[in-house]
């Protein structure tokens, strides 16, 4: 809900606008962010992985988020702001795993793990 607010509409919150004017003109980074943490951090919850390489991943998807944002002008223009809400979308997608590990996966009686 949050990536489609960027255009006036149901979607977009004025709250969220009184607060932080520019919220949405980085938005895709924070969903971008957060999409890719939480795709890859469940499937690797999902097959096992401890959490060590959960914050592993994470880790590398903030080095390479604040890397592109301030050191490769790519298709991109150097923004500082967008690598903050990129690392607040993997941040917020930290919790929800670690939430995930500690209280949503169990083993069912033949041995695999579900949610």
């Amino acid at each position: 809900m949050l990536f489609f607010g960027r255009k006036p509409g149901v979607f977009r919150q004025d709250f969220i606008t009184s607060l932080a004017p520019d919220f949405y003109s980085h938005v895709s980074n924070l969903s971008i962010s957060y999409i890719l943490y939480a795709t890859a951090g469940y499937v690797c919850l999902l097959a096992g992985a401890k959490m060590r390489l959960i914050v592993l991943i994470g880790l590398l998807l903030i080095l390479i988020n604040v890397t592109y944002e301030y050191l490769i002008p790519l298709l991109n223009t150097r923004d500082p702001v967008d690598a903050i809400y990129g690392v607040g979308g993997t941040l917020l997608a930290f919790i929800v795993l670690a939430g995930i590990d500690r209280f949503g996966l169990f083993d069912t009686p033949n041995g695999s793990t579900t949610t």
